[in-house]
């Protein structure tokens, strides 16, 4: 009977054993699913947030593409500004039959302006070179800007100069306006006339 007693123990013993062996197996299964279903929460979260930069990566390309264009852009148009500017020698003259023609108050297009108040109209006379008649790149009307010391501004294409001058501009002045020369001015046109 003892054996019978120690052989019912030991079923008990190794059943209670692989009870406890499963059990405890149950729980490390369900802690392991846990803590798989908690990776699997953050590589859903971390996904999200990689297609969430990936946005953000795409929208960043976008506006750098922008930018890139932008510059492009603003390069074009700097070139086009640098490629704009002449080097001229500024003189002036007067509107008198000594250094115009016979009708002194009409200029090379026709216009016409009070002798007296010559200074006021900003106009200008350009050598013959720069006139698109004769293969240059102005005509009458159009708008230059001359940077020329204290005579620097806005002036208008109204006249032409004798053919002996090549890249000079004269200034339309008052009779009584002391002559004034510069050598080493830049011109360059602002906005094309009529």
């Amino acid at each position: 009977m003892v054996k019978e007693v120690l052989k019912t123990i030991a079923i008990f013993v190794i059943s209670f054993t692989l009870v406890s062996f499963y059990v405890n197996k149950r729980v490390e299964m369900e802690e392991l699913n846990r803590q798989i279903i908690s990776l699997q929460e953050d590589i859903n979260i971390e996904r999200q947030h990689i297609f969430a930069s990936n946005s953000i990566i795409d929208n960043m390309r976008e506006h750098i593409d922008f930018l890139e264009k932008q510059v492009a852009e603003s390069n074009e148009k700097i070139r086009e500004y640098e490629d704009n500017i002449y080097d001229v020698t500024v003189t002036m003259y007067h509107p008198v039959p000594e250094q115009t023609d016979s009708t002194p108050n009409i200029t090379a297009d026709g216009t016409r302006f009070s002798i007296n108040k010559a200074s006021q109209y900003r106009y200008v006379a350009v050598a013959r070179n720069m006139l698109k008649r004769w293969g240059g790149f102005l005509d009458y009307g159009d708008y230059i800007w001359v940077d020329a010391g204290n005579k620097s501004g806005i002036y208008q294409v109204r006249d032409t100069m004798n053919p002996r001058y090549v890249n000079h501009i004269d200034i339309l002045e008052t009779p009584g306006t002391s002559p004034y020369k510069y050598n080493k001015a830049k011109m360059r046109i602002v906005s094309y006339g009529e």
